[in-house]
This record gives C-alpha cells, structure tokens and sequence, in this order.
C-alpha cells in the first residue's frame, strides 16, 4: 500500500479540483489545513481568496460560483472551523451551487476521544452535499466524475503529525479537463406534458431566479406564450424590453386579482422558488389551483405534486403558441393602478418604498444585489420599470439573512458599479463580508443598508414588538472599520459622489413608510 506524505496528499486534492474545473480557492489558514497553506504559497499562479472566518468564506464562494459558473473551493482548518461551512452548504443545495468544502482533519484514530480540535467532520454535512471523501495517508482517491455539479461536495483530509512533512513543490496543471463549466443543457423529455398544461390552462406565470446562461431562453419562451408576467426582481428580468407587454406592472395583489376573478386558472413557476407571498398560499388556500414548475433543478419549491421540469435551456423549442386571453381592461386596470403606486410613492419619498423607489431610477445597467426579504420585497414592488439594471440577484435558496454581504462581494464584477440593498440586521449579521474587498481589484462597491432600527417585516406580520428586535445602532463605525466612505441618506439625492466603496445608512421615515402601506390598501379598495 502506497503511503503518501501530508503535502503530497493536499497536492493530489488541488490537482484534482483543478481538474474537475475549480479555478478559485477561498482559504481559511491554520495549522492543521498547513499542507494546503505552503503549498499555495508555492503556487502564485492559483487565485486565492484569503479570509480568517469560515463562514463569510463560503457564503463568498457561492457568489463567486454563481457569478463563474465554475465550483470553488473553501478550505479550513479542523473543528468547529468546519462547522462553520454548513449555513453555505445549505444554501449551496437550495441554489444548486456546487461549493466544494475542503477540511482538513486530524487522523482518523482521534474521532470520538474529544481529543483537542477533534471532531466528527464526515458526515457534518449530512443531506447537504452530493458526495463525501475522507481521505488520509492510505487513501488519496477522489474522483468527481458522474456528479450532477447541484449540490455541495465535501472533501475531510486528515493530516498526521508532523503537518509539514516535505517541502511543498510546483503543482502542474492536469493535462485533461473533466470538467469545464455547469452542464449546459439536457434532453427534453417533458415537451408533451408541458404543452399540453400550457394548452389546456389560463395561466399566469411567475418569474424567480433565472440563471444568467438561461434568460434569453426563457425570454424567447414567454414571448411566444404571451400571458401575464410577474417577475420578480431577483429574475433579472423584472423590466425587461421584450417582455413589458404582458408584464403585470402594479404588484403582487394582480396575481390575486387574475385568479379570484377568473382571468387565470393555473400557475406556471420559472426560475428558483418564489420569494412572493402568493406561492406560499398555493400550500392551503389556494391547493387546489394547477402548478407547473419550471425550474433548474429538482425542488418544486411545493409540498405537494406538482408537474416540473427542471431545465430551462430548451423552452423555446417548445410548440406554445397562445393568444392572449386577457381583456385589454385587465392590463389597464393593471397599469392604473402602477400609476396610481407611483404617484404615492411620490407623495412619501421618504417611506420605505419611497426611497426603494428613488434609488432604483440610480441603477439602471448596474449590478444589483438583493439581500433579505424586506428589500426583495420592496424592490418588487417599487423599484421603476424604466431603469433596467444590467444583473439583478439574492442568495434566497433557503436564505434569509445569513452571509449575504459576502455573497455580494463573491458575486460583484469589475468595470460596473455593484450595488447592495440589506436590511439593518442582516448588515449586522454580516460585518466580517467586507473583509475580502481589498483583494477584489478593479470593483465598485456599494452598500446600502436600510436601517429602520430592526427587523419590520415582522411589524407587519405579527404587530408585535417582541419580534423586531431593536437597536440604535449605526453604520459609520462598520464603514470606517474597513476604511470605506460613508454617507447616511434621509432621502435619496438626485446627484451624489460616491467612492468606490462606499457605506450608504438610508434611514427611512416611520410615520410615511405606515402612511404609504395605508394608502396602498386603499388604492386597491377603490
């Protein structure tokens, strides 16, 4: 049997990811995952991320993965070090973002003494990764072909002592990919059942989390099928030019309108599962209307059975044709009532929405970044149709408020300005996600935290105020922690210089965020 040192082992890991279409790694340096240390040390040419807490780490690689559309690795130390990848590895199978984490382990003999650093890492991760690998001196083996590429992947090294057994050398890269990017697109299977759905219903659609290779498929499919359209931000294509004809303009309560009066009998689902309040009455009051799922990958994102389909690149091959059922009135009534919402949301610019509202007119072809329920929410509601941005997305697998100012940062792009709408809590769950920007060249950041002193989406769901949570807290100490400009806005400026990364503290005002809420009801009664 072929015994292999600790740094011959942790080389056999990197070429192996290298191999299977890894291009980044976010390391976690300590002592126990050393092997891996030294030898990126040796090996200049691989990109690394360098970050001191797991968490942020991994929440960074799955923007980063959903940003390449290649697998990126996370690699940490021992213990609870480990532990601290599972929020991201939930969130990695709810997304289908292959994150692969890597943790190094003390030898095997150790498990279940309660030995310093010692715990049981295999099988941390339970039902969410796709496969496992505990690997030590006697079996270097790992092989990743055959993986479906949607869900996590855990590698556990376990490494003996002494850590540095041999000098670290120059890793060459493999001669043979496995792997260049997601798989691109599978064979339809599902055509007749999904037109005949399409021609036997009514239906409406509701658009989530598109991936970026699949929009102009999924725009080419509705644009055949002509029916409304609720798109939600975070589909990237809420606002999009080819599709404002069937768009449903004036908010979530059309889509109750086009059901209760009949216009629409079935739903059909594209995208991740929606963030929208609606689809979570499809479980009770509404169990009993038709769903189509639509989505990339197998949840239905339902309870109960529903017909799905999980890809999307081939749905403009699909025979759809529909013409378009629904009374020009119902797109007036629509569209009166967008008007009837913008001329409130004027009325109190400094409501929630309001500023929501304000802001987005700033972010037309930009990189927009969604981060917890309040500002998707918002932003579905509020933001203008005429100032398209470029990229539109959230972290909402299974998420709330977990990692996601370093999911941003993983996700942002050079040569665009990226901007990032958080709640207040979820700044504060968050502030080691700045970290990683000093090695992020060439971006514009900017972090917008609406800070309405806790966490009111529960105001309105339960009215109670055990629930929100409040504070006094501001954003400027956070700001000058990692040396980035701040401003606090109490209204959005029609002209502002903003530095490359730059804090904004939007502060809205309490008495018209209620008065907006109030006004809209009222808009709806008339």
């Amino acid at each position: 049997m072929e015994l292999v040192s600790n740094v011959q082992l942790a080389a056999r890991v990197i070429q192996h990811l290298i191999a299977g279409g890894v291009r980044e790694f976010c390391l976690c340096a300590g002592a126990r995952n050393s092997p891996f240390v030294h030898l990126f040390e040796k090996n200049p040419h691989l990109k690394v991320y360098h970050f001191f807490e797991e968490r942020s780490a991994a929440f960074f690689a799955l923007g980063r993965i959903a940003s390449s559309r290649h697998p990126v690795a996370v690699i940490t130390t021992s213990g609870t070090a480990a532990a601290e990848l599972l929020p991201a590895a939930v969130e990695g199978t709810y997304s289908s973002l292959p994150l692969i984490m890597v943790t190094a382990d003390r030898p095997k003999k150790y498990r279940w003494t309660g030995a310093p650093q010692s715990i049981e890492q295999v099988g941390l991760f339970s039902y969410y990764i796709e496969v496992s690998f505990d690997l030590d001196e006697q079996n270097s083996h790992v092989s990743l072909n055959g993986l479906s590429w949607k869900k996590p992947i855990h590698i556990n090294v376990c490494f003996k002592e002494p850590l540095l057994d041999e000098e670290p050398f120059l890793i060459s890269p493999p001669k043979q990919e496995l792997r260049n990017r997601f798989p691109e697109s599978f064979p339809l299977n599902m055509a007749e059942e999904i037109e005949n759905f399409v021609n036997r219903h009514r239906p409406v659609v509701i658009l989530s989390t598109i991936p970026e290779k699949s929009k102009s498929a999924v725009v080419e499919f509705l644009k055949n099928l002509k029916i409304p359209i609720y798109a939600e931000g975070i589909s990237g294509l809420r606002g999009h030019p080819d599709l404002l004809s069937t768009t449903i303009f004036s908010g979530e309560k059309m889509l109750a309108k086009l059901i209760d009066e009949g216009h629409c009998n079935a739903i059909i689902r594209i995208g991740g599962v929606p963030t929208v309040r609606f689809w979570r009455d499809l479980e009770d009051k509404r169990e009993n209307l038709p769903v189509l799922s639509l989505g990339y990958n197998h949840f239905t994102g339902l309870s109960r059975s529903v017909l799905h389909f999980s890809e999307l690149d081939d749905l403009p091959r699909l025979d759809v044709q529909k013409h378009d059922d629904i009374p020009q009135n119902i797109y007036k009534f629509d569209r009166d009532r967008r008007l009837g919402c913008e001329e409130i949301l004027k009325r109190f610019p400094r409501s929630e929405p309001g500023l929501i509202y304000s802001l987005s007119k700033k972010l037309k072809d930009q990189s927009v970044y969604l981060g917890n329920s309040l500002p998707i929410r918002e932003w579905d509601l509020a933001a203008d149709f005429d100032f398209f941005p470029n990229r539109v997305v959230g972290n909402r697998g299974a998420n709330g408020i977990d990692g996601q100012v370093s999911t941003f940062m993983g996700w942002s792009k050079p040569h665009v300005e990226n901007w990032c709408l958080i709640g207040d809590l979820t700044a504060l769950y968050d502030l080691s996600g700045l970290w990683v920007a000093s090695q992020l060249l060439q971006r514009a950041f900017r972090v917008v935290v609406i800070n309405n002193g806790g966490g009111m989406i529960f105001h309105k769901m339960f009215g109670k105020e055990i629930f929100l949570n409040r504070h006094n807290v501001d954003f400027k100490n956070w700001a000058g922690l990692w040396k980035w400009e701040y401003q606090k806005w109490l209204d959005v400026p029609e002209t502002s210089d903003l530095a490359q990364l730059q804090i904004i503290e939007l502060v809205p005002d309490p008495a018209q965020t209620t008065a907006f809420w109030k006004a809209w009801d009222q808009l709806w009664q008339t």
